[in-house]
């Protein structure tokens, strides 16, 4: 019967061959590699990339799963500020997302928006339990919240010491109110108070309370943020009708409507100049904002001044004011565009000398200065006028320091990795320290500086532990310090972790498919020009959560199953837990499952290391 079975093959073109009914578990081919491959959980770019150490590509993963409430809750356990941070941080995370490289960057500001939303209301988790010392923090700012939260989080009594009527620092009386709503904030710092942070308003240290006083406290954390705007340094500049940036917005925020004129004129080329002027143009007047460089040295934000510009804002680049005068005889008109020569509503036959215009020069750029920028220069016989009832100046800002101690004046806080500076027990964080100055930064300050009077005080009531290693703590070799890690109650079950970034090449584009970014919903500028209700509504619900699904989830394991149905050798299979097995014995590291995994979460190693 076989016999004749193999001469019927033949006769069909099939050769006889041999069949064996043996598992093929017998051969174990791992025997033949030299390399095997390894399930590793390294580092998304918008991890390392975000200021504030937030699990970005952790929370996408639960929103694409479905689970939502998760990924709440993991955003609240290292940022406590989610909706404000979702409305006014400038994302740098997004200029590190790998898919930039593919398509479009996912919208990880509106995402974060989203949850933060759906957080209002709710209640961070508890301590586990109380410690007996207690933190002042002075100043509550987006630095000083921070703080306060996680060290209320890790079971201290803390005290806030604010010098305004109302806590929120910068974020209540420094951005306006279209970009972020009150309500909003309110809530999030309502959030904080239930986990017992108790707020001393109307509370300036160095008048109210001394430094000395805040001694009785175990630890200090100063971050009093920057509220002094540079002045321009030109003739003029006491006139009336000249405001400093910062002062406008927080009489608006306070609910003034100071009468600003026909026409103002903004100095600077920074997100407090965008601020000034776009509500300035709220508050009735054509706006002229003038910078001393080209648009591509501007510091603000691309958002921000497309925003104004859509609004209504004017743009002279390449100008810089050199005298403000209250002369309005002779005055030239601006030539950036005619406009007729009238004074607003201001009467100009007081005794009081008022602004009627600023004296600019032309500039030019030569080479880079030591910011990196190419350094403005003046044209000769470039002078012209431009005609304007107030003059706003943005400028930057600076801290005010003369509540601290002597030697710690004048911005020489001298800070380590986690903020504690030359005095032991006082910490520094937020504008106070030299990194750049956005709310973003100033809750990942906040958090170091939460970590390491942890910390200290752990280790001054002489508990058991190593110290810190900040490697450990990090979200990438530059990234923000990680509270969940140093609290060690990460949700996530991590596989072989390591503080390695993955790049765009480490992926395998092939694997994913072309998708739109969603934009914000912006409110049109023929409506938002007029009030002050929010002008970007972020994204709808869905939108929101199409863009999770975006995401590439970069460097960890999904379970997306692509290494099982590439493995030639089956030595990959599922557990109950979502996570792989590696049969070792069988594979014969060929490393087709770490060449086909769509995001980097497989290595080849040498074997016996």
């Amino acid at each position: 019967m076989a016999e004749s079975k193999a001469v019927l093959d033949i006769a069909h073109g099939v050769p006889p061959v041999s069949v064996s009914q043996t598992s093929t578990r017998v051969n174990k081919t791992g025997s033949w590699k030299y390399i095997r491959p390894l399930y590793r959980d390294r580092v998304a770019p918008c991890n390392q990339g975000c200021p504030v150490g937030i699990d970005i590509e952790g929370y996408m993963n639960l929103l694409r799963e479905g689970r939502v409430d998760e990924a709440r809750d993991l955003v609240l356990r290292e940022n406590p500020l989610p909706a404000t941070t979702g409305r006014v941080c400038y994302h740098p995370c997004e200029s590190s997302c790998n898919r930039a490289s593919f398509d479009q960057p996912v919208a990880i500001h509106a995402v974060e928006r989203m949850l933060g939303d759906l957080a209002l209301g709710k209640s961070a988790a508890p301590a586990l339990a109380k410690r007996a010392e207690t933190v002042g923090v002075i100043g509550s700012g987006p630095a000083g919240l921070a703080c306060a939260y996680h060290l209320a989080r890790l079971g201290y009594g803390v005290t806030v010491y604010e010098a305004e009527r109302e806590p929120g620092g910068v974020l209540r009386w420094g951005i306006p109110e279209y970009r972020l709503p009150k309500a909003i904030l309110a809530s999030e710092v309502g959030r904080i108070r239930d986990l017992g942070v108790t707020f001393r308003t109307s509370t300036h240290v160095g008048r109210d309370v001394t430094l000395a006083e805040l001694g009785l406290h175990d630890a200090v954390f100063a971050a009093t943020g920057v509220h002094k705007s540079r002045e321009l340094g030109i003739p003029g500049e006491t006139l009336t009708g000249v405001w400093r940036g910062l002062d406008l917005l927080r009489a608006v925020n306070a609910g003034e409507r100071p009468q600003l004129g026909k026409r103002v004129v903004v100095v600077g080329g920074g997100n407090t100049a965008m601020d000034c002027a776009r509500t300035a143009l709220r508050l009735g007047a054509e706006v002229t904002v003038l910078y001393r460089r080209s648009r591509a040295e501007m510091p603000a934000n691309h958002e921000e001044v497309e925003a104004a510009l859509h609004e209504g804002a004017r743009f002279s680049f390449l100008t810089l004011p050199i005298e403000v005068t209250g002369d309005p005889r002779e005055v030239d008109v601006d030539p950036l565009r005619a406009i007729e020569d009238t004074f607003g509503q201001f009467d100009r036959s007081s005794e009081e000398p008022r602004v009627s215009a600023v004296l600019c020069a032309r500039m030019e750029l030569g080479e880079p200065d030591a910011s990196g920028r190419r350094a403005p220069r003046r044209i000769e016989h470039g002078e012209f006028r431009i005609v304007c009832d107030t003059v706003v100046t943005a400028l930057g800002e600076e801290a005010e320091t003369d509540y601290l101690p002597t030697e710690l004046h004048g911005g020489a806080i001298r800070v380590t990795a986690l903020g504690e500076t030359s005095r032991t027990a006082l910490f520094a964080g937020g504008d106070l320290l030299e990194e750049p100055h956005t709310v973003a930064f100033a809750l990942g300050s906040g958090k170091r500086a939460a970590i390491g009077i942890d910390h200290y005080l752990r280790m001054k009531a002489g508990e058991a532990g190593a110290e810190v290693e900040l490697g450990e703590l990090k979200l990438g070799p530059e990234g923000n310090l990680s509270m969940t890690r140093w609290r060690a109650d990460d949700p996530v079950a991590r596989v072989n972790p390591v503080n390695e970034v993955v790049k765009v090449t480490d992926l395998n584009l092939s694997q994913f498919g072309h998708a739109r970014r969603a934009e914000d919903v912006l409110r049109p500028a023929w409506e938002t020009r007029h009030d002050f209700l929010e002008a970007n509504l972020g994204l709808p619900r869905e939108d929101a959560m199409a863009e999770a699904r975006r995401c590439f989830n970069c460097a960890v394991c999904n379970g997306c199953e692509v290494c099982l149905i590439f493995c030639p050798d089956v030595s990959i299979s599922r557990r109950d837990d979502g996570k792989f097995d590696i049969a070792y014995d069988y594979c014969k590291g060929c490393g087709l499952c770490a060449a086909e995994c769509p995001r980097g979460a497989i290595t080849m190693t040498r074997e016996g290391l």
